[in-house]
């Protein structure tokens, strides 16, 4: 889906869609990754430069809220922003080496089951970041990898 095709399923939906979204949005959908608002802002800025960082933090509020990215927190850093519509999937986070691995929501099917059963819980888990330890990172870091670490 191209920024035009977004634009229209949005005003189809009634929302109001301004430069300032689209800006925005076309930022972190051509990226492709997970981006913290102050990249976004600079990367907005060389072409519109009238636009201030609050902007930004409004617009990827509004775009939160119609689905169309999601924020993620990996341990202490700052908030990224994803493109996300019509996809959902979650991510494994090395904290060793900061390597992301993207992965289907079908791997949650059983927890969110066991939560639903056990609880009476049903978790809407739509953009998921789990940390841990990447294979490459346990080997070399042995046994001491496996057993986990105490982060500081």
């Amino acid at each position: 889906m191209n920024a035009n095709d977004d634009a229209v399923a949005l005003r189809q939906q009634g929302h109001r869609v301004t430069p300032q979204r689209l800006m925005v949005l076309d930022v972190v959908k051509r990226n492709g990754q997970h981006l913290t608002a102050d990249e976004i802002y600079a990367a907005v800025l060389p072409q519109h430069p009238y636009v201030n960082i609050a902007t930004v933090y409004r617009t990827l509020q509004w775009l939160q809220e119609v689905g169309l990215v999601a924020p993620i927190m990996i341990g202490n850093g700052p908030v990224r922003y994803e493109y996300i519509w019509g996809t959902t999937h979650h991510h494994l986070v090395c904290q060793a080496c900061g390597r992301e691995y993207e992965i289907g929501d079908d791997i949650l099917d059983t927890l969110k089951t066991q939560l639903l059963e056990r609880y009476g819980f049903m978790a809407h888990l739509n953009h998921l970041a789990l940390p841990g330890r990447c294979a490459a990172c346990r080997a070399s870091n042995g046994a001491q990898g496996e057993q986990g670490q105490h982060e500081t």
